[in-house]
């Protein structure tokens, strides 16, 4: 589908160069050879989300596997990543959130997305490659959290091969690290966890005051703050559990970190725990902390500007340099978007 407005040159200049390594993985490849000169690891990922056609599903799946490959070749590049919305279909993933019965349309698309998802899995399984699986919004994650968790037991049973997303800026996710802990004891698995403070404030609370219910977000960055730290120190402490990556731009919750391993007498070079921080920010963070010999990550997306807007979109409202510079023409983008996404399919909110 076609833009009316020409975004594609203005995300290039304004968004793409800043929070992407390039087009395909032969351009990513340059940053983790640049990184990798400062104890830096990366994460490559082919960035989509929010397609709804099988075609397209199938499309990124490929994209996948070709990624899992390339990073294999690669010491440097430990872990993959992908969207669950790039495998299957949001109105799939809704559904199996809320609970609501799966007609036999609805069976066949599981089943699919069931095997997209196990390819991907067996690929890094074959080629000694870690994945995070990339998280969604509230009212779908449910849906994928216990697909992964499905695959968490398969896969997983001496160290973790698939990490889940955890977002602690919402209220009730401390509990799902406890649900996590006691399945690893019961069906004996590793679940890996990558904790991340979260990426969809205000949708998150657009959907709840329009639909009337509890906002699911943190009341404040105080609360968000807190509820993140308590996940560090729940996560440290049931280390022989879990393995985790911890994803933070946030410099105190890093310090809280090496912190806890220098107390529990864990290795800075331990290697079930990952600090990572995305491509674009917070380097000092990054770049200091690997000069300490802790094991840390960049993640690296890539792919065509088109399909990566919705990824810009976010990190740009989280940038406070770039949304100072760009408001216009990130106000603009963002109506574009939604005029894109609109026309192109009813998602459910």
């Amino acid at each position: 589908m076609k833009l009316k407005l020409p975004v594609t040159p203005i995300i290039k200049n304004l968004l793409f160069d800043q929070f992407c390594v390039g087009l395909n993985e032969k351009e990513s490849m340059v940053t983790v050879k640049k990184l990798s000169k400062f104890n830096l690891k990366s994460i490559l990922h082919y960035h989509v989300e929010g397609y709804e056609s099988e075609k397209s599903f199938d499309e990124c799946l490929e994209n996948t596997i070709n990624t899992i490959k390339s990073s294999s070749k690669n010491d440097n590049v430990p872990f993959t990543v992908f969207k669950p919305t790039g495998l299957g279909s949001l109105g799939l993933f809704y559904k199996m959130a809320q609970g609501q019965i799966l007609d036999e349309n609805d069976k066949n698309q599981l089943r699919r997305v069931e095997k997209r998802f196990d390819l991907c899995f067996q690929t890094c399984k074959k080629y000694g490659v870690k994945i995070l699986i990339d998280s969604e919004e509230s009212w779908i994650q449910p849906g994928v959290d216990s697909l992964v968790e499905k695959f968490m037991i398969k896969y997983n049973k001496e160290h973790s091969l698939i990490y889940n997303t955890v977002q602690m800026y919402l209220k009730n996710k401390i509990k799902y690290l406890e649900h996590l802990l006691i399945c690893s004891k019961k069906k004996l698995f590793v679940p890996g966890v990558k904790i991340v403070r979260g990426a969809y404030m205000e949708k998150e609370r657009s959907r709840a005051k329009k639909l009337g219910y509890d906002d699911p977000i943190c009341m404040n960055k105080f609360e968000t703050d807190k509820n993140f730290n308590d996940a560090l120190k729940f996560l440290v402490k049931n280390l022989k559990y879990f393995n985790i990556v911890v994803g933070s731009h946030n410099e105190d919750s890093s310090y809280l970190l090496m912190d806890l391993m220098k107390t529990n007498k864990i290795k800075n070079d331990n290697k079930n725990i990952w600090f990572a921080q995305l491509y674009g920010m917070s380097d000092q963070i990054s770049f200091n902390i690997a000069s300490l010999g802790y094991n840390v990550c960049k993640l690296l997306p890539y792919g065509p500007v088109e399909e990566v807007i919705p990824y810009l979109i976010r990190r740009a409202e989280e940038n406070s340099s770039v949304r100072g510079q760009s408001t216009r023409e990130l106000d603009l983008i963002k109506k574009e978007f939604e005029r894109r996404r609109i026309n192109s399919q009813s998602l459910l909110h």
